[in-house]
């Protein structure tokens, strides 16, 4: 059963004029995070289908598997778990037949693909993410046909995004919010707008409204997530598109138990990254125990006066803690460790593993985010330089599962920070226990 509030948005957003024309082309239903938007977006892509003939609903998001995941996967349940709908309809992946000929289908954002569908409904899903040129040009591609005009429509849901980097989000905040005028349907309070020039309807609801959200639940949601995080998820604030990576409290809370030293044979991963122009060189050995990650070693080393560094006495370093521990893998960034780790390579004294810096990095740096922040990280406040550098990073998400560590500052250090991302991620693919 929807909330009050929902059912009198759908009503509004779905609302027809006296010649039977939608009011609105486009609507951008922005809510806090849990609040049913995938599910409402679902609710309405399935009854304006199934009231249509051979027409296409398509359901877009950053990837398939977010496409899927979402506002189809709610399609798809609903049918299922409806015994005369499930009967009547034809369910492939991602792909939804309906017996009046209409079509629906989860997609990714491919504007070559897609481009002048032409369709019924396109629902956008957390479109606060949508940020490449294929996603901009999609945007635009899908644009409503003239020959639809009144009969079809753009539905976005999503919540806050980040400024100056969800740039179609933004520029539908600025024609429907900043630019719309509020709309009354009867419940106090409701930040909905009404552009009517650019037949636009916005929902920006920044409020807890639904009978779930309750005071513990966002008093567990505050424990586990950075303030500027809990603004833009749970109230609907816009954030700025790089944030310090960990609050101090909660990494100086990840070194207030200590722990024993590696055990004899005890399984260990090392990750090294070095600097541009051999600027800095970090290396991080951790191992995994239970849920936790527990860092033994953290070095950096910077050149003095200028100077480049002497690679020659790190490699002799990297090869003593390889042959003092039981060391599964040797990870590291090939930028600059190509030459390095060839010749360590050719001993086949350890394991020597490139680590993806692209799509891989982006999520070996989320994981440690999520780590840190549920104290599955363990440092024993033993390594002031590790410290130094996770507090000169700062994030910059990609995608709910992804976020880049990036430097506070220009000037700033953190390639250690990298090396126990890095580390972390590697850990986490044996099996320790």
């Amino acid at each position: 059963m929807l909330e009050p509030y929902q059912q009198a948005v759908v009503a509004e957003a779905l609302r027809r004029d006296a010649n039977g024309s939608f009011v609105y082309s486009t609507i951008l239903y922005s809510d806090i995070k849990k609040s049913a938007k995938s599910t409402i977006a679902a609710a309405v892509a399935l009854y304006l289908a199934w009231h249509t003939p051979w027409e296409t609903v398509r359901v877009v998001a950053n990837d398939l598997r977010q496409a899927n995941s979402r506002t189809f996967f709610y399609l798809e349940r609903a049918i299922r778990l409806n015994p005369y709908l499930n009967a009547k309809c034809s369910i492939k992946i991602h792909h939804i037949g309906l017996p009046n000929h209409t079509t629906i289908e989860a997609i990714p954002v491919d504007p070559k693909g897609e481009a002048g569908g032409g369709d019924l409904m396109t629902c956008f899903t957390e479109l606060w993410a949508a940020k490449n040129d294929a996603a901009l040009r999609l945007w635009s591609e899908t644009t409503l046909s003239p020959l639809k005009f009144g009969q079809s429509i753009r539905w976005a849901e999503s919540y806050a995004g980040f400024v100056g980097a969800s740039p179609i989000l933004e520029q539908l905040y600025e024609t429907g919010k900043k630019q719309g005028e509020v709309v009354d349907v009867g419940i106090p309070g409701l930040e909905l707008y009404s552009n009517a020039s650019a037949r636009m309807l916005t929902l920006w609801n920044t409020v807890p409204r639904c009978t779930w959200q309750t005071p513990e639940y966002y008093q567990q949601e505050a424990a586990s997530l950075t303030p500027d995080e809990f603004q833009r998820m749970h109230r609907n604030q816009w954030s700025e598109d790089t944030d310090t990576f960990i609050p101090v409290e909660t990494w100086n809370a990840c070194g207030s138990e200590q722990y024993d030293s590696v055990y004899p044979d005890e399984p260990v991963v090392i990750a090294a990254d070095a600097g541009v122009v051999s600027d800095n060189f970090a290396v991080v050995v951790v191992t995994k125990r239970g849920d936790k990650v527990q860092v033994h070693y953290a070095r950096i080393w910077q050149p003095l006066h200028g100077e480049k560094l002497d690679y020659s006495i790190i490699e002799i370093e990297i090869r003593r803690l390889v042959n003092a521990y039981n060391t599964l893998e040797l990870s590291y960034d090939e930028f600059q460790l190509h030459s390095m780790m060839g010749r360590i390579r050719a001993e086949e004294s350890v394991n020597c593993r490139v680590f993806n810096q692209a799509s891989p990095r982006a999520v070996a740096d989320k994981r440690l985010y999520d780590m840190i922040m549920l104290k599955r990280i363990q440092h024993g406040n033993k390594f002031p330089d590790l410290s130094a550098h996770v507090m000169n990073s700062n994030r910059k998400p990609e995608d709910e599962n992804k976020l880049r560590l990036v430097k506070r500052a220009p000037h700033l250090k953190i390639d250690a920070c990298v090396c126990l991302s890095m580390a972390c991620d590697r850990a986490h693919a044996y099996a320790f226990d």
